[in-house]
């Protein structure tokens, strides 16, 4: 099908839903999703028949002659963010070592058993972030079918190690802060694997930022500026290790860390949490606010009508830095209650974060932390708040991406998804380590470029706007496969 041919199906189709209009002229809705409708159609015909112009070039070049020989044409068919693209494929033998590969694939870098384009795996990606697989399966308008294994899978093919390009100029500031905390996921047996107990596992979650404001339109509420997130399951001592690492990275290529004079890590007291202040240069632990209120007010509630009594006097051993005093007041309230978990509970946290606590009471520059927040919003939202079902590499990743869309927003997922594609390529290569090598095509540029003129006028009468320079950059991009 040429150009003229997809204009005047489009201007049919226009013009029937015009026609369908003024026959209801108050269904504005289908006015709007027929016309649109319409020019998704076009826009996948467009693709298509360019896609089969470029694939007729790379058979009728001459440069192809001498290093491919034609098997067969096939037709291939991809789904995308306009709809079902179908393109003419030619499959071909190499003369040099004898492999097979479809050129066309290799110049628009297109993986051979890729049914997605790169528009398309974003749409699904940025609805599988918000919503569940089977949901995120619907939104493409294609005719093919999209099952939620197949979202789970483009969400597992996400890159372990998400890409993060160093600031050109680095920031400078005294203080830097990092908040942390967790959330627990649900693990997901499988319908043949059941299991009495249904066990799980934590995704972590860091961000760091520079320092707090009010919030513009109520001073009450501040907001963190500057705020980068990480987020992953990072399982044992190794992926701990591994995920302070990725922070430090990203801390040393952001900030003059010779004008930094501290970092403070903030959250709960979890192990992995405190050893943030061990891989992290110029960093202390500091204990989350928000936990030790809760221990607090749990432990003084056993002491029912005189629990605020009881509380005023573990926060004044606390501000007083009076240690001895803080636990003369437990056991106190330990011999006289009759749950004494509460109190326990209180005593752990303490005893294991004194120095933590009082660096978060006594210095101005430690505000209160809203990991908790985060967690909910960031990862909880989406991986626990509802009942679900996750295996580790699905929750890792959607951690992943989830962190990575609020660092870059949504427009930058194309970047992620390229990305993730070159290292799934690179990996089953065997390449990964290997840095690609620029091959110069002057020689094949100059052997045909009176035949460009050729192909160009072969084109045009399917395609408006090819010249050329096109063709030539076509010709360049073959060179280099």
């Amino acid at each position: 099908m040429d150009i003229v041919a997809l204009i005047e199906l489009l201007v049919n189709e226009l013009l029937t839903a015009e026609e369908s209009f003024f026959q209801n002229i108050k269904d504005f809705y289908s006015l709007e999703t027929a016309v649109k409708s319409s020019t998704d159609h076009f826009a996948a015909g467009f693709i298509g028949m360019l896609l089969s112009s470029i694939n007729k070039h790379i058979y009728d070049s001459s440069w192809r002659d001498g290093k491919y020989i034609v098997q067969r044409t096939d037709t291939r068919t991809l789904i995308s963010s306009v709809g079902d693209i179908s393109f003419d494929c030619t499959y071909y033998k190499s003369r040099k070592d004898g492999s097979y590969c479809y050129l066309l694939e290799k110049l628009i870098g297109l993986d051979k058993d890729e049914r997605f384009t790169e528009a398309a795996e974003v749409a699904i990606l940025t609805e599988a972030a918000k919503t569940s697989y089977a949901e995120a399966a619907k939104v493409l308008p294609s005719r093919q079918k999209i099952t939620k294994s197949t979202v789970m899978n483009k969400v597992h093919h996400i890159a372990e190690q998400l890409p993060d390009q160093p600031a050109d100029t680095k920031k400078e500031c005294d203080y830097l802060y990092i908040e942390a905390d967790e959330d627990h996921v649900a693990e997901q047996h499988g319908r043949w694997n059941s299991r009495e107990e249904n066990k799980g596992f934590i995704s972590r979650l860091a961000y760091v930022y520079e320092y707090k404001r009010p919030s513009p339109g109520c001073e009450k509420r501040k907001e963190l500026v500057n705020t980068f997130y990480f987020g992953g399951l990072y399982p044992g001592s190794d992926g701990v290790e591994a995920f302070w690492n990725n922070v430090g990275t990203y801390i040393d290529s952001h900030y003059d860390t010779d004008r930094l004079k501290r970092i403070f890590v903030i959250g709960d007291g979890a192990p992995w949490i405190k050893s943030g202040a061990k891989y992290l240069h110029k960093a202390l632990f500091c204990a989350d606010k928000y936990h030790l209120t809760k221990y607090i007010g749990a432990a003084a509630n056993q002491m029912k009508d005189d629990s605020a009594e009881a509380k005023g006097e573990l926060y004044k051993h606390l501000y007083k830095k009076n240690r001895e005093g803080f636990y003369d007041c437990i056991n106190e309230m330990a011999a006289c209650a009759e749950n004494t978990k509460p109190i326990e509970e209180l005593w752990t946290f303490v005893s294991g974060n004194w120095a933590a606590i009082m660096r978060t009471l006594h210095n101005k520059k430690v505000e209160g932390c809203s990991a908790e927040g985060h967690v909910s919003h960031v990862l909880s939202d989406r991986l626990s708040s509802r009942p679900k079902g996750w295996s580790q590499r699905g929750a890792d990743r959607m951690s992943k991406l989830r962190c990575y869309e609020k660092n870059h927003g949504r427009e930058k997922i194309i970047d992620l998804v390229r990305y993730s594609r070159k290292k799934e390529r690179l990996k089953a290569t065997g390449t990964e380590d290997i840095t690609p090598k620029t091959v110069s095509v002057r020689e094949i540029l100059t052997e045909h470029r009176d035949q460009a003129k050729i192909y160009a006028e072969k084109l045009q009468v399917r395609i408006p706007g090819i010249t050329v320079k096109k063709m030539l950059s076509i010709r360049e991009q073959l060179g280099n496969i």
